[in-house]
C-alpha cells in the first residue's frame, strides 16, 4: 500500500481489491494480444497497437519504465479484422470489426503534445448499452495495472467537464490530463436518453470514461460517437498545489481550442435590464412592505420567511453601479437602501441575515432557516457588499460595515479562520462542521473574509485589518483542488489574493490566486448539452454555484462575470494565457446563454411546475435560479428575485458608453481599458483594450444612442484599413474581431 503524507498535494490512490472486472482482466488480455509497431511518435516515444479478443488498444511505452494502455473500443468478440487507413504522420484511422458492428478509431497527435482518439460505432443491429469499461490503464513492465499507483487531484463531478488530472507514481513518475469531449456524445445521449454526468472518473488502476448505461437502444446501421478523448502527459509530478494548478491550466488551455463551441447570438441586455428593474419595482410577487420599508423577496411569491439582507444587497449594489452607467436615478435603489439598516441587530452588534422581529410562516424549515444559525459565507458576503456600497460613498453602509466588523473578527478568531458550514449566532458553537464527511467546512470562506479585511484596511488604513487579511489568506494553503465550496466566493478570493499580492509583494498570494482560478475552471461545464430539453438552451462554460451542484445559477454566474473583469483588470499583463483565454470565453458565453435563465426564453413545458421556493410566473422577466442538464426541467429551485441583478450586471460590464459620444460599444470579451476623445462637435474616437487571446474572436457591436448611427469606422492593431461590418442596421453595426488587442472606434456626423 502506498503511504500517505497528509501534507502532500493530492490524495494517493490506495491499492485495493475494490476494482472492476475490467481491470482484473487487463494483464491476461494483453498477454494474448497481437502487438504491432506504428510510426506515430508521441511524447518521448512511439505508439503501438494491440488487438485482443475484446479490445483494440493504443499502447505507449515510457522511455524509463512503465506503459500506458488506451482501450479505444470494447466488444464481447472482435473478429480480428483490422484495417489501417493512415492519413499522415500525425493522424490515422483504424476500422475494427466486432460482434456489435464496425468500430472506427481516429487518432490525431497535435504539435502541442496532445493526443486525441475518437471512437465511433456503426452497430450491426440495435442493442442497449449495459456497461462499458473505462479507457485508461497504467501498467508495469509485465502489463499488470495492479502493480501501479498514483495520485488524483481532480475529476469530473456531476455534469462538469469530463476530465481527470492525476499523477502516476509507480512504476514511473509523471502526470497526465485526460479530457473527454462530452459535446461529441450528444447524439449518443439523444438516442439513449442518457447524459454523461459523472461518467469520467478514476478508481485506480482504471481511469477515464465509461459510457452511461441505457434502456433505449442504439439503432442499427447508424454511425455514433462513443468517445472523443484527449490525453496530455507531463514528465513531472507537481511538488505542490501551485505547480499542480499550473499544469492543469496549461493542459486545459491546450485542449480548449480543439473543442466544438456553440455559435453566439447578440442579446439586448440593456433592454432586459429595464424590464427586470420594472418588475422588481412594481410586481407584487417580487417584494413587500414591512413597517413602511420595501424589501425584495428571495424568490417570486416567496413570502413565508423573513426578508434576507443578502438578497437586498445582491440587488442593490450592482444596481448602484448600473445607475452610474445609465446616468439616471433609479427609484428602486433608494427604496432598498433605506431598508438595509433594519437588518442590524443591536444585541448581536452585527448585521444579520433574517430581518429581526419577523418570523417564519411555514411548517417545515430547511437547515439554514433559523435566526440563531449563521451560514459562514453568508455573513461575510453581506459585509462585502456593505463595503462596496461604502466605496461608492454611502456613509450609512460604511457605518453598518464598521459596526459589524468586531463580530465577524471574533468569529474568525474563534474558528482560527477555518469556517464551518453553520454556527450559533451568539455562542459561536459549531452546528455543522463539514459539508460532508471528510470534506471540511466552507473552504473558500477564508478568501472572502480576507476580502472584507482588505476593504476595511482600504477604508481605515488600520494595519490590523491587513494583518487579519494575511492570516486568513494563509488558511487557503493546502486545499489543492478541494478549495472551491461556492464558485462565486472562490472567484472573489482569486481577485482578493491578487490585491494582497500587490499590497505585500508576497508571490505566494499570486500563486494562491491562480490555484483559485484553476479550481473554478475545473468545475466548469466545458461542453454543450443538446440532449433532451438541452436543445432549447445553452449551458456551455457554465459554472454551478456549489461544488457538487448539478445546475447553473443566475446570481452566482453574474457575480463571477463581474469579478472576472475586475480580476483581469487588476492583473493586467500578469494574467496567464490559459486564464485569459478561458475567463474571456466565459464572459462571451454567459452574454450569449444568460437569456435562458428567463422563463420567457424557454418553452413552457421545460419549466418546473412545482419549484421548491415560491412559484413560477412565466411571463415575469425574473430569472429562474437553476438551469440543469437537458434531462431535467429548469426552475426546480424557484424564480430567483435576487438573480434579477444578472441583466444589469451584464449590461454594466459588457457595454461601454461615454456621455458625449452618440454611440455605445458592446463587446463579448472583457474590456480592460477604455478612453475617448472628442475632436469637435461632430466627431471623436474611443480606444478599447480587449481581453481574450489572438487565436479567438469575439463580437463587437456599435449601437446608436439616438435614432440612427453616425458614420463609424472600427480599426484594429493589425491594419490601417477599417474592419468591415458583419451585420448592420440603422441602429447598429456589428464586427468580429480578434481578442487580446486594442481597437479604435471613430465616429463622425456630416
Amino acid at each position: 500500500m502506498l503511504t500517505t503524507d497528509k501534507n502532500a498535494f493530492g490524495q494517493p490512490f490506495v491499492r485495493t481489491e475494490q476494482v472492476s472486472q475490467w481491470a482484473l482482466g487487463v494483464k491476461e488480455q494483453l498477454k494474448q494480444a497481437s502487438i504491432e509497431a506504428t510510426t506515430f511518435r508521441w511524447a518521448q516515444g512511439k505508439l503501438q497497437t494491440a488487438l485482443d479478443d475484446h479490445s483494440f488498444w493504443l499502447f505507449y511505452e515510457f522511455p524509463n519504465k512503465g506503459k500506458l494502455a488506451i482501450r479505444t473500443c470494447y466488444d464481447q468478440h472482435l473478429t480480428g479484422n483490422v484495417r489501417n487507413h493512415k492519413k499522415n504522420k500525425q493522424s490515422a484511422e483504424w476500422e475494427v470489426e466486432g460482434s456489435l458492428g464496425l468500430f472506427s478509431i481516429n487518432l490525431e497527435i497535435y504539435e502541442s503534445g496532445l493526443l486525441r482518439y475518437t471512437t465511433r460505432l456503426t452497430p450491426r443491429q440495435a442493442f442497449t448499452v449495459q456497461g462499458f469499461p473505462r479507457d485508461i490503464y497504467f501498467l508495469n513492465a509485465d502489463n499488470d495495472p495492479m502493480e501501479t499507483a498514483g495520485k488524483m487531484y481532480i475529476k469530473q463531478s456531476g455534469p462538469t467537464a469530463g476530465l481527470v488530472y492525476a499523477s502516476v507514481t509507480e512504476p514511473l513518475e509523471g502526470s497526465f490530463f485526460y479530457f473527454q469531449n462530452l459535446t461529441s456524445l450528444n447524439e449518443y445521449g439523444y438516442l439513449t436518453q442518457t447524459e454523461p454526468s459523472g461518467c469520467v472518473s478514476a478508481q485506480w488502476p482504471e481511469l477515464g470514461f465509461s459510457l452511461p448505461a441505457a434502456e433505449q437502444p442504439l439503432p442499427a446501421e447508424k454511425k455514433i460517437t462513443l468517445s472523443d478523448a484527449f490525453l496530455y502527459l507531463n514528465e513531472i509530478i507537481p511538488t505542490d498545489e501551485f505547480e499542480g494548478a499550473d499544469q492543469f491550466l496549461e493542459a486545459i488551455g491546450l485542449v480548449y481550442p480543439h473543442l466544438q463551441k456553440p455559435e453566439t447570438a447578440y442579446y439586448d441586455w440593456p433592454k432586459a435590464s429595464q424590464r427586470t428593474i420594472d418588475a422588481l419595482t412594481k410586481a407584487g410577487e417580487c417584494g413587500r412592505q414591512i413597517h413602511n420599508k420595501f424589501y425584495v423577496n428571495a424568490y417570486v411569491g416567496s413570502t413565508d420567511k423573513p426578508p434576507e439582507s443578502m438578497v437586498q444587497l445582491a440587488i442593490l449594489v450592482p444596481l448602484w453601479e448600473y445607475q452610474q452607467w445609465l446616468g439616471e436615478p433609479i427609484e428602486l435603489l433608494e427604496k432598498l437602501r433605506q431598508s438595509i439598516p433594519s437588518f442590524y441587530d443591536e444585541q448581536k452588534e452585527t448585521i444579520v441575515r433574517w430581518l429581526p422581529g419577523e418570523t417564519f410562516k411555514k411548517e417545515e424549515l430547511s437547515e439554514e432557516e433559523d435566526p440563531d444559525k449563521i451560514d459562514s459565507w453568508y455573513l461575510v458576503h453581506i459585509l462585502m457588499n456593505l463595503a462596496r456600497l461604502a466605496e461608492h460613498g454611502d456613509m450609512q453602509a460604511k457605518e453598518l460595515f464598521l459596526k459589524s466588523l468586531q463580530y465577524v473578527r471574533n468569529a474568525a478568531h474563534h474558528f482560527k479562520y477555518e469556517w464551518p458550514v453553520f454556527y450559533h449566532a451568539e455562542s459561536l458553537k459549531v452546528l455543522k462542521a463539514e459539508t460532508s464527511e471528510g470534506r471540511g467546512g466552507e473552504l473558500d470562506t477564508p478568501g472572502l473574509y480576507c476580502h472584507i479585511m482588505l476593504q476595511a484596511y482600504e477604508m481605515t488604513r488600520d494595519t490590523l485589518y491587513l494583518d487579519e487579511a494575511i492570516r486568513s489568506a494563509e488558511k487557503l494553503i493546502g486545499k489543492g483542488f478541494d478549495l472551491l465550496y461556492q464558485s462565486n466566493i472562490t472567484m472573489m478570493s482569486a481577485l482578493t489574493l491578487v490585491k494582497l499580492w500587490k499590497l505585500t509583494g508576497n508571490h505566494l498570494y499570486y500563486k494562491l490566486s491562480k490555484l483559485s482560478i484553476a479550481n473554478l475552471i475545473a468545475r466548469m461545464w466545458v461542453w454543450e448539452c443538446s440532449i433532451g430539453l438541452g436543445k432549447y438552451r445553452s449551458t456551455f462554460l457554465g459554472v454551478a454555484p456549489l461544488r457538487d451542484a448539478e445546475y447553473l445559477a443566475a446570481y452566482e454566474e453574474a457575480e463571477i462575470f463581474a469579478t472576472v473583469l475586475n480580476y483581469l483588470k487588476e492583473l493586467g499583463s500578469d494574467v496567464p494565457a490559459p486564464i485569459r483565454q478561458i475567463s474571456s470565453e466565459y464572459f462571451k458565453y454567459l452574454l450569449h446563454r444568460g437569456r435562458y435563465y428567463f422563463p420567457t426564453e424557454l418553452p413552457p413545458d421545460m419549466i418546473s411546475e412545482e419549484p421548491r421556493e415560491g412559484h413560477i410566473a412565466p411571463k415575469l422577466p425574473i430569472p429562474l435560479e437553476d438551469i440543469p442538464t437537458g434531462l431535467k426541467k429548469a426552475g426546480s429551485v424557484g424564480q430567483e428575485v435576487y438573480g434579477g441583478a444578472m441583466p444589469y450586471i451584464l449590461t454594466t460590464y459588457a457595454y461601454k458608453r461615454f456621455d458625449p459620444m452618440p454611440v455605445m460599444l458592446f463587446c463579448e470579451y472583457p474590456i480592460y481599458h477604455a478612453e475617448y476623445d472628442i475632436l469637435g462637435p461632430k466627431q471623436g474616437y474611443a480606444l478599447f483594450r480587449l481581453g481574450g487571446v489572438a487565436e479567438f474572436t469575439c463580437r463587437v457591436r456599435v449601437i446608436a444612442l439616438g435614432k440612427s448611427l453616425p458614420l463609424i469606422q472600427l480599426f484594429d492593431a493589425t491594419t490601417d484599413e477599417p474592419i468591415p461590418p458583419q451585420d448592420e442596421a440603422r441602429q447598429y453595426q456589428e464586427f468580429i474581431v480578434q481578442g487580446d488587442q486594442q481597437i479604435r472606434l471613430e465616429w463622425s456626423r456630416s
